[in-house]
């Protein structure tokens, strides 16, 4: 049992967050934060002037390394007989749900723990505070900032460095002793600004923040609703949680936190698949959308594409136009960062396939009105794509080879099966794209202006799970 006496400052500086705070240290049998697994774990939770402390060695289901036997001290025989994280998450995870998390080193410690949880069964997502960047700018004179620097520094004691609960304690006892040297409002106030994710706004009702801090930190779907049951919008996420905690203290997240009620969360095993979900849940709630928020895009950027209409004599004419987001029952024709280039790869397609400039209506400002079309000048085309049977013909020509226009980035790549896999779980999902677009289950096709960057990543990354159709 630890007294409370030790950490005064620490745990007055903890209520002040209005949150209940875990110092936490994980040991692990390894760095990789998808492959090697928990080994130990520790903590003291602080909340309304209480301390207590949780010590538990955990059985990874793996060989503990003998480099790392040596650096812990845990050996496999210390842990053979202890219990697998999934059997002790029931008893911790309320009382690390919705607290602070606080390590040294915090994505080390919490991505493990996130990930742990998610081999459970379970959603885990958390606020975070990194003591090493407290420690940054706190002593920005001093070059090391690792726990054994600190703990050299400052002349704290400790016993089994290494071990989980003996770096809990150092961790705490380095807190306590910046809280004497610093004051308070410098302290608070880094606290707050280093803290990733963030804690969720206190203006919430306290059943979203439940909701909410049940999210995990993970890619997937989040459809708002406000408080008549109406859907407010419906988001895709890389880092559900994360991405949440900062648009709800943003200028644009006050929209949510006047009117935002409850939330459905959607897990996706992606990027792209997220996206893929959207679209879907978009349309399974259409019609029951609120008065829409524009949110402030992370990439405003406008596509254009080439929609081919027919004049009033049936001619198809090629337009350039924008590419909106949303659902349409046909594919886009091309995808273009800007105007200049659609127009330069709508005529290079135009000509390797020999399609009537003139009839497409694609011919240059230049070109003088009543003169011959160019291809018909040199003696390629006999006119005919203006009459009878020879608009029906190009008109088919044009739907056949419509998919061969280019797609930004893609190269000569027009149509592609992409698969995704999430790390942890295995689970894989194959999506069809063409045309920069996503094909959805019900054979509409979907665009987002977030897309093309997620497949130029693919395109650029991970290439091994792209199967090229066209």
């Amino acid at each position: 049992m630890f007294h409370l006496s030790r950490w005064l400052r620490l745990s007055e500086a903890f209520t002040r967050l209005n949150r209940p705070v875990v110092v936490v240290d994980l040991e692990s049998t390894g760095g990789n934060l998808y492959q090697d697994r928990v080994t130990e774990i520790a903590f003291l939770r602080f909340e309304n002037g209480r301390v207590e402390h949780y010590e538990q060695l955990i059985n990874p289901g793996k060989p503990i390394p003998e480099f790392v036997v040596q650096l812990t001290g845990i050996t496999n025989e210390m842990v053979a007989q202890a219990p697998a994280f999934d059997q002790i998450a029931p008893d911790i995870l309320p009382l690390l749900r919705g607290s602070l998390i606080v390590a040294h080193n915090s994505r080390f410690d919490y991505t493990f723990l996130r990930h742990e949880f998610c081999r459970a069964g379970i959603d885990f997502a958390a606020p975070a505070l990194c003591t090493v960047q407290l420690s940054r700018r706190l002593y920005p004179q001093f070059y090391k900032h690792n726990l054994d620097s600190i703990i050299s520094r400052m002349g704290i004691q400790t016993d089994d460095r290494h071990r989980a609960l003996a770096d809990v304690l150092a961790l705490a006892d380095y807190l306590e002793h910046s809280l004497k040297e610093k004051t308070s409002d410098e302290w608070d106030n880094h606290c707050r600004t280093l803290m990733n994710p963030k804690m969720l706004p206190t203006q919430l009702s306290d059943s979203l923040t439940a909701k909410l801090y049940s999210l995990p930190d993970t890619v997937g779907v989040l459809v708002w609703f406000d408080h008549s049951g109406k859907v407010l919008s419906v988001e895709a996420y890389e880092k559900t949680y994360s991405e949440i905690a900062a648009l709800l203290h943003s200028k644009e997240g006050l929209h949510y936190v006047q009117n935002a009620a409850d939330v459905k969360f959607i897990p996706a095993v992606g990027s792209l698949h997220a996206l893929w979900l959207k679209a879907q849940v978009m349309q399974e709630y259409q019609g029951e959308l609120s008065a829409p928020f524009p949110l402030k895009q992370l990439n405003p950027k406008t596509f254009m594409t080439v929609k081919f209409i027919p004049d009033e004599h049936g001619i198809l004419k090629a337009r350039i136009v924008p590419l909106d987001n949303g659902s349409s029952t046909t594919r886009p024709y091309g995808l273009f960062i800007h105007k200049k280039a659609a127009k330069r790869a709508l005529n290079i397609w135009a000509q390797e396939h020999h399609f009537c400039p003139d009839a497409l209506n694609i011919l240059p400002v230049s070109h003088a009105k009543g003169a011959l079309c160019p291809v018909q000048a040199v003696g390629k085309c006999n006119g005919t794509c203006h009459k009878g049977d020879g608009i029906e013909e190009q008109n088919t020509r044009i739907h056949a080879m419509a998919s061969k226009l280019p797609v930004a980035d893609w190269g000569k790549v027009h149509e592609v099966e992409i698969t995704e896999t999430d790390e942890l779980s295995g689970r894989s999902v194959i999506m069809r794209c063409a045309g920069g677009a996503l094909e959805l289950p019900n054979g509409h096709w979907y665009f987002d202006n977030l897309l093309p960057s997620i497949l130029k990543i693919k395109f650029k990354r991970d290439r091994q799970n792209i199967r090229v159709i066209a």
